[in-house]
């Protein structure tokens, strides 16, 4: 072989690597999200065993973890951490329960889901005015009003929206009328 035609085939040889690198580098950063999913499910399943055994602390972990590990597009996102705010609030821990319902608005909101982002944020400014925390109480109720205006919502939906922010105690309604 000529040293011409070692040089043509090294520099086709290198052509093709290149050009294969793409691909590969793709299929191997599509894999952790494979991954991610199927231990974020075993993990839901893992939490619902553990609430249906009335361990609701570590079936709240469980599900927020579930949760933490799945995309803003994942339905299941929105599901396990409103599931874990309701679990931590039953275990008595209502600051966890707090941001898990903030978290769990976030995610439906992320997903273009109006109604029940803005429902996740008034519980969330429910837990806030039983913590006595009327800064997030604003904030939240705050969240959820802006998202009930929203002209992307239907009248049903709106009057949802609206009617639980009318049931909130009396509390909760002065303090979404004044900024802390």
């Amino acid at each position: 072989m000529t040293p011409n035609s070692l040089s043509r085939l090294t520099v086709a040889g290198a052509l093709i690597a290149t050009l294969g690198l793409p691909a590969a580098a793709a299929a191997q950063y599509r894999l952790p999200t494979v991954t991610s999913s199927a231990k974020a499910d075993s993990l839901h399943e893992a939490a619902a065993a553990l609430a249906a055994a009335h361990r609701w602390g570590d079936a709240a972990r469980l599900h927020r973890r579930s949760a933490e590990l799945r995309g803003p597009e994942d339905p299941l996102g929105f599901r396990c951490y409103k599931e874990a705010a309701e679990l931590a609030y039953a275990s008595g821990d209502r600051s966890s329960a707090r941001k898990n319902m903030a978290e769990a608005a976030g995610h439906a909101l992320a997903r273009g889901e109006l109604r029940e982002a803005a429902l996740a944020y008034v519980d969330g400014a429910w837990i806030a005015q039983e913590q006595g925390n009327a800064r997030q109480v604003w904030e939240l109720g705050h969240r959820a009003e802006m998202l009930a205006d929203s002209p992307l919502l239907g009248p049903t939906d709106r009057a949802a929206i609206l009617a639980r922010i009318q049931r909130a105690p009396e509390e909760v309604r002065l303090a979404l009328r004044k900024e802390p």
